[in-house]
């Protein structure tokens, strides 16, 4: 097996978490420092 075969398994649900958790930390560090 190789590792390419199950790494979208992991790559993207790893992204769709990811890309929102990073997306959401940029948002409340731009409010934050806007206030």
């Amino acid at each position: 097996m190789y590792p390419a075969s199950f790494l979208p398994a992991i790559f993207v649900p790893l992204v769709g978490l990811v890309m929102p958790a990073v997306a959401m930390g940029v948002l409340f560090m731009h409010i934050e420092s806007d206030e």
